[in-house]
């Protein structure tokens, strides 16, 4: 029998992938969307809006998962708890919103 050299406090790699969703992937997909919104001028409603808040959807979904299942931790290394993921949340909708908008304000879509 082969035994891992790994330490007890190492995640599984589902846990690590879902941590890279929901930290790095997930920002990328939204912060590249948007840029693509306001530089194209996209129509409010569009494609990569729906691109946009789908990704967001997934990474709180992510957090939570990371946070019930696989142990997940702050920045600071404390463990993570719902009232984390609840800030996180909140925080994800509200920025993206806003980003949402000066995006499409920027790109010619909405305002004057």
């Amino acid at each position: 029998m082969q035994q891992q050299n790994t330490p007890d406090h190492a995640p599984a790699p589902a846990g690590c992938a879902l941590r890279l969703f929901w930290m790095l992937i997930g920002n990328a997909v939204v912060y590249a969307s948007l840029a693509v919104i306001a530089m194209n001028g996209d129509a409010f409603p569009s494609v990569l809006d729906g691109v946009v808040w789908l990704t967001v959807v997934l990474t709180i979904v992510a957090r939570r998962v990371d946070i019930t299942r696989w142990a997940g931790k702050t920045a600071s290394g404390e463990p993570a708890t719902l009232a984390h993921w609840r800030r996180y949340a909140i925080t994800v909708v509200l920025v993206t919103a806003v980003a949402s908008v000066l995006a499409h304000v920027i790109g010619g879509s909405l305002g004057s």
